[in-house]
């Protein structure tokens, strides 16, 4: 489909179309493999069927990423990255950005009841939080400890909660910050801008145009307390809110 389509209802809502569908297919073809090889492979081959979601749902979408400050992303060592969340295409994002890293999406319950998706997910791995009851959540982020510390996992993990509707960044949670200072693990903030311009939360509608991802630098925790959480808070939304309201200016 031509950029002109841009323009065009006709063309959007065809464009819209085509990425619904290549989100779903590609779900309902690779959903199943990551769930028979994850046994096989540690819950890896997630990263392969990943990419190729990604990089399938940005091209038909007609959207084009940039990427700045990768290098402060380490691929030896386990790290917190957090940033902010207002579309499905931050997904698509960091899963090509962070190709080559070891890491799991700190996920909400309420996605393992998708079929094959959520059972994708569950098969690979990743760690589902319970936001509303804080003792389950308690012992996840307690399991999840262990695991960094035996792996070396790094987390990703969208702290506002959920995708934001709006163009304002929400409160963050503290769950992982938490995580972050009990295992000793710095913190990567990054922003994500253009993706809600591109599709909005719950969004029908999809658009071409360029997602910026961008990496700050890593905020050590080493020797910090769990009240120290607000203050790395604060410090980590600063960031992000500078970047998203200057747009890097």
């Amino acid at each position: 489909m031509s950029e002109n389509a841009e323009g065009d209802p006709v063309g959007i809502v065809l464009r819209s179309i085509l990425v619904h569908l290549t989100v779903w297919i590609l779900v309902a073809v690779l959903g199943p493999i990551v769930i028979v090889l994850s046994p096989f492979t540690g819950g890896n081959v997630v990263f392969w069927a990943g990419r190729i979601w990604a990089i399938a749902i940005l091209k038909v979408a007609g959207v084009k990423l940039e990427i700045e400050g990768l290098e402060k992303v380490p691929r030896d060592k386990g790290q917190v990255l957090v940033g902010n969340h207002a579309s499905n295409f931050d997904i698509y994002v960091m899963i090509l950005a962070l190709k080559d890293h070891y890491y799991r999406f700190l996920v909400k319950k309420e996605l393992a009841k998708i079929p094959i998706f959520g059972w994708a997910l569950l098969a690979s791995g990743f760690p589902f939080v319970d936001r509303g009851n804080s003792a389950k959540a308690r012992k996840t982020m307690d399991k999840l400890s262990r695991r960094i510390e035996r792996t070396g996992m790094s987390i990703l993990a969208f702290p506002e909660g959920t995708r934001n509707r709006t163009e304002t960044l929400m409160r963050f949670k503290k769950g992982v910050f938490v995580l972050a200072i009990e295992n000793a693990m710095p913190v990567v903030p990054f922003s994500i801008e253009g993706a809600q311009r591109v599709q909005r939360r719950h969004g029908f509608r999809v658009t071409t145009g360029t997602i910026r991802l961008t990496f700050f630098d890593p905020i050590p925790t080493v020797g910090m307390q769990y009240e120290d959480r607000d203050g790395l808070i604060e410090k980590t939304r600063d960031l992000i809110k500078t970047q998203l309201d200057t747009g890097g200016q």
